[in-house]
């Protein structure tokens, strides 16, 4: 009993001792030289378990009688259930091996009015019958002597030291390999989509589920301070793992709704991502060449906003003709930027989104003869300016969405180590060679 710190023992307990008031002449009684006495009518030795933690057990257990012969000898042959206090070291549950022992001595008698021996220093358990949570490694018996201030008389005992190691396959299949499992399925969520929703559900439900298995661990420890039980420990980093997988499962989705702000990735970033991280997972990033993704980026003044590939808008005022000159090419070829020119405006100050001003957009020749060219070339210009942001905004979106990927591949892969590695040191450094 783990939790109230108790050993159940039921074992044969022999004493024999000498007591010359029943010695007996056979002849004079003819021939008897073995009688077999009840216990209460005989004087025995107050020898009692003085680690004993049932004493109403103890006495009712040991009711059976005694075998007297004629030089005095007695035998006394008891088969006792004993409940004696053990101090359980938990440290390496449920690899532990015990140590318990059991100090049997004279409650009013001193060693010189009684003396202790025992016949050899390891118990007999040629009868013993196999426990299946429990191994028993040995059973060795020693003789102390101790002296008290306040007596000058010695007071031997006999103590049994009963070294017991436990079966783990029980806790094993019980306990530690569905804990493996639920982190396993909880790392398993880097996995899941981010626009699925479920990420963060995932991590939080495998969290509860540690949480009872941790519940079942402490119900059948006992209430001690003075160490954690490796099982324990275990728990609780799994459980740490777990949590902290689902706050970088946030970051992630963070990460990967970025986009919508419309703040490209930092090149170092992308550098680290889609030149170290895409190559160690081979994932493929198609937009990505190594010094910059292709945006079209439009400036009010026909100037790159920022990449090497843009559009540049120019209307030309030409006072002979009605026509509008136009050079355009097809904006959706990433790698053939389209051009137009237009005119610089006084007065009109860039967007830094690289939006092209109103005045832009409502330009109309001055006096004011537009024709029907000039007309479809404005609806020409603004669909491409939106085409080249909403495409700008598109690649934005996917740059994050990728790298939140590879984040996820990333940290999946540091905590499946980080896993395997603490079961490993649990299941393998197990305490085989401690001494109990």
């Amino acid at each position: 009993d783990e939790k109230n710190q108790i050993l159940t023992t039921n074992c044969w307990l022999n004493q024999i001792w000498t007591d010359f008031n029943l010695r007996w002449d056979p002849a004079k009684y003819g021939g008897i030289k073995v009688l077999r006495l009840p216990y209460e009518e005989v004087w025995k030795p107050d020898v009692l378990l003085h680690n004993n933690a049932d004493v109403s057990t103890y006495e009712s257990s040991i009711s059976s009688n005694l075998i007297v012969s004629n030089d005095g000898n007695v035998t006394w042959f008891s088969m006792v259930i004993f409940k004696s206090s053990c101090s359980i070291n938990v440290r390496y549950f449920p690899f532990d091996a015990q140590n318990c022992s059991m100090q049997f001595a004279s409650w009013s008698y001193d060693g010189l009015q009684l003396n202790l021996t025992i016949n050899s220093d390891r118990g007999d358990t040629s009868n013993y019958i196999q426990n299946s949570e429990w191994e028993l490694i040995n059973l060795l018996v020693e003789r102390n002597v101790q002296y008290f201030s306040c007596c000058e008389e010695p007071y031997p005992d006999i103590t049994f030291y009963i070294i017991i190691r436990r079966r783990p396959l029980f806790y094993i299949f019980n306990m530690i390999l569905p804990c493996i499992l639920i982190t396993l399925v909880a790392l398993l969520g880097f996995y899941i989509p981010s626009d699925s929703g479920e990420k963060v559900t995932m991590g939080i439900t495998t969290l509860l589920s540690m949480t009872v298995f941790m519940m079942l661990v402490t119900e059948n420890m006992p209430p001690t301070s003075d160490v954690l039980p490796l099982i324990g420990i275990y728990y609780g980093m799994t459980i740490f793992i777990v949590s902290f997988a689902t706050a970088m499962t946030v970051f992630t989705l963070n990460v990967h709704h970025k986009g919508s702000s419309g703040k490209p990735v930092p090149l170092i970033i992308k550098r680290i991502c889609f030149d170290v991280l895409a190559k160690m997972f081979c994932m493929k990033i198609d937009s990505w060449n190594g010094d910059h993704v292709n945006i079209f980026t439009p400036d009010c003044n026909g100037a790159p906003g920022g990449s090497s590939n843009y559009i540049r808008f120019k209307v030309a005022n030409q006072e002979d003709t009605d026509l509008v000159n136009m050079e355009m090419k097809q904006p959706h070829d990433m790698s053939h930027p389209s051009r137009v020119d237009i005119p610089s405006m006084e007065g009109e100050e860039c967007q830094g989104n690289g939006t092209v001003p109103q005045t832009f957009l409502g330009y109309r020749r001055s006096n004011g003869n537009a024709s029907s060219l000039e007309q479809t070339s404005d609806s020409f210009e603004l669909n491409d300016i939106r085409l080249a942001e909403q495409e700008k905004k598109d690649v934005i979106k996917t740059e994050w969405q990728q790298v939140a990927q590879l984040a996820d591949r990333l940290l999946l892969t540091c905590f499946v180590c980080v896993t395997l590695a603490i079961t490993g040191v649990v299941l393998f450094v197990s305490p085989a060679s401690v001494t109990v």
